[in-house]
């Protein structure tokens, strides 16, 4: 078996990641599969490939946002779109048995180049992907696997909704990738969820005993409950050395639905979170140090995105920004119809995609 992701997806839409996407690790331990760039795709024949998907055609909540600011598909759809004709024709030269899984498996359903999709998780069935066709859905799993090697971003899985992962796979997991990136990134719906604080406290502990710590998720309802104060101290947050986790509300949505107030104790232990929320409520949360990301709604999107903007800017080096902050103001001077204009000029339409996209993708 091969596995492999679309260019984007395997090495960054934006900056050349040495190492593969950690969902490819991940099924490389379960499956003892092979990893193989995507250009390498044709020197194998009759072979199962196993293909990794995040947001192939850009479905997702924060997907269909940068598709709106920047009228076009964003650069990993678009890398995707042109990966997946690519494997269409090397699929049936060479025999391949296409089977795709991922977060976006669900997005590819009905595509006739794919013979099985998986959708959910790995671990439990994806033999019977392997074996199958049409869509298998994967059950909850029971056992998991560590990694066997460096991913593109630091990862390591602590729990998976209420389910904690093995403390033997973290700790393999945080070594392999301190020592290949000098820092582990805690991969979480919500880091707090974890355990009790003095197991959450110990966990970020045990952590940094492999370099720089960072974590993707935090929820507003545990946060409220935790002194924070003790995150703070096990990370030495100061206003120099802040984090950024994605700060939610309601499990499976990034898109903050509560009260802005929470914000005020976060920032106070330098933990600046980044927010998606729907546009009518970005203002709200402009008085915190947070990376605020609207959500589209209204003909009025324009003004909101560039007050957001104005904010994001003071926390967040973004490179070209003189470049998205002219488009901005003329976005909300023509309606938008200045970005559609200008995806007739590519390198001006390039530099902005890309500032924006770092912005709405910014990891501390």
């Amino acid at each position: 078996m091969i596995l492999t992701a679309d260019p984007s997806t395997f090495r960054g839409t934006w900056r050349r990641l040495r190492y593969p996407p950690y969902g490819l690790r991940k099924v490389e331990s379960i499956s003892g599969g092979k990893i193989v760039p995507p250009e390498q795709l044709g020197k194998y024949r009759n072979e199962i490939l196993g293909l990794y998907v995040n947001d192939p055609l850009g479905q997702s909540e924060i997907g269909k946002a940068i598709s709106y600011v920047i009228q076009d598909d964003p650069p990993y759809v678009k890398s995707f779109k042109l990966f997946g004709r690519r494997l269409r024709e090397i699929k049936e030269r060479n025999s391949l048995k296409v089977v795709v899984g991922g977060p976006g498996a669900w997005q590819l359903t009905g595509k006739d180049w794919i013979d099985s999709i998986l959708i959910g998780e790995a671990e439990e069935n994806l033999e019977e992907a392997l074996k199958g066709s049409g869509i298998i859905y994967g059950r909850k799993a029971e056992h998991f696997v560590a990694i066997r090697a460096p991913s593109g971003l630091a990862e390591v899985e602590v729990n998976r909704g209420n389910r904690r992962v093995p403390e033997h796979v973290i700790e393999e997991e945080m070594r392999i990738q301190g020592l290949a990136h000098g820092k582990v990134n805690l991969i979480t719906t919500d880091l707090l969820s974890y355990g009790e604080e003095r197991e959450v406290v110990n966990l970020l502990l045990r952590a940094r005993r492999f370099g720089e710590v960072t974590f993707s998720n935090l929820n507003s309802l545990t946060a409220m409950n935790f002194d924070l104060g003790k995150i703070r101290e096990a990370l030495n947050l100061n206003e120099n050395h802040w984090i950024s986790p994605v700060l939610n509300s309601v499990q499976g949505s990034c898109v903050y639905s509560l009260e802005a107030e929470v914000l005020k104790s976060l920032n106070k232990n330098y933990i600046y979170p980044m927010v998606y929320v729907d546009e009518e409520r970005a203002d709200e949360f402009l008085e915190y140090r947070a990376i605020i990301v609207p959500l589209p709604k209204t003909e009025r999107y324009y003004e909101v995105l560039y007050r957001v903007w104005q904010h994001d800017r003071t926390l967040v080096k973004v490179p070209f920004s003189y470049v998205v902050d002219y488009v901005l103001r003329k976005a909300v001077e023509t309606r938008g119809e200045n970005l559609r204009r200008l995806n007739r000029l590519n390198l001006v339409k390039d530099l902005f995609s890309a500032s924006f996209f770092r912005l709405v993708q910014f990891v501390s």
